[in-house]
């Protein structure tokens, strides 16, 4: 009898085993394959601030917003969607929360419940009809042309 249960309990184990292999492996395999590449290019430029202006009219009466977008490379991450990549930190001079989207005239609306945040897009017409909010201009300042050490010579190789 305890022969048996020992035998019953080793397919037992060995089955769970076999299964937390098939599920996991692919997992396993790709979280390998990720951090197995080699880091993108540092970049020549690091550091940025990008001055900007918003200006909309909220139930009738114009707003308008000005601060300065500060980029700072912060290293490399790693997700399953785009492998390794170059981590940027972003904040307000002023020290207010906010983004940077180019997608103007359309906006982005955040939505906080507890401990979930929720991002979606909406057009113009919506934030408008929705939220009273005219978009009227968008003025920021013009994108840097970074140089990543190493991709150059690289390019002339190929």
């Amino acid at each position: 009898m305890k022969k048996i249960m020992i035998i019953a309990t080793g397919w037992v184990c060995f089955l769970v085993l076999a299964l937390i292999i098939y599920v996991g492996w692919p997992w396993i395999s790709l979280f390998a394959g990720i951090h197995s590449l080699p880091n993108p290019t540092r970049p020549s430029i690091t550091y940025g601030e990008f001055p900007f202006q918003l200006e909309y009219e909220l139930d009738g009466k114009r707003m308008i917003i000005e601060d300065i977008l500060i980029c700072e490379f912060d290293g490399f991450g790693t997700d399953e969607g785009r492998g390794k990549y170059r981590k940027w930190k972003q904040r307000l001079a002023s020290g207010s929360k906010g983004e940077n989207d180019s997608s103007f005239p359309n906006a982005i609306v955040i939505s906080r419940d507890g401990r979930f945040t929720t991002e979606s897009g909406i057009r113009a017409e919506q934030l408008l009809e929705q939220y009273h909010i005219k978009l009227l201009s968008w003025n920021a300042s013009q994108p840097i042309t970074n140089n990543f050490s190493g991709e150059l010579s690289r390019r002339a190789e190929n």
